[in-house]
């Protein structure tokens, strides 16, 4: 009887113990897992056309629409009074980086653009908009539409 009542004791401690020490782990999550997981949010860029001009003339153009995935805190109108670019918004500097890139690439045919070709364009895009703010705001970009329009196809 009395190893019962002890048994019986032990099991009702565990049981406390566990429920206690689960429902702290869930008001206070870890610290390792909060800080892998970071708040972003994906802001739509507005379509860009670039002409592309090979030889002295025009060729067609690139009509491009991208997302950025930029940090939570990261985001226009912020007041965080940071000196490196809280609150400048990253779309002026993508909208004009990625101009840029397409409209001054020399190397790539966007005529026949590859996939290795359009990752590359979207980490230089990420890379050099982030060296342009002073930090890294854009945490990735990503491609909604890419196309080229030849100068013939091209509406008047």
């Amino acid at each position: 009887m009395t190893r019962s009542l002890l048994l019986g004791a032990w099991v009702c401690i565990v049981t406390l113990a566990a429920t206690y020490t689960g429902a702290y782990w869930r008001l206070h999550p870890h610290s390792d897992e909060s800080d892998r997981r970071e708040a972003v949010q994906i802001r739509p860029i507005k379509p860009i056309t670039v002409p592309v001009i090979m030889d002295g003339a025009i060729k067609g153009y690139v009509s491009a629409e991208f997302s950025l995935v930029v940090a939570q805190g990261d985001s226009h109108g912020d007041s965080h009074g940071d000196s490196h670019g809280g609150d400048v918004d990253p779309q002026s500097f993508f909208m004009d980086e990625a101009f840029r890139l397409i409209y001054a690439d020399p190397d790539t045919d966007f005529s026949k653009i590859r996939k290795a070709d359009l990752a590359a364009l979207t980490r230089r895009l990420t890379a050099n908009v982030n060296q342009r703010m002073g930090k890294d705001v854009v945490k990735e970009t990503l491609v909604k539409s890419f196309t080229f329009v030849p100068r013939e196809d091209a509406p008047r």
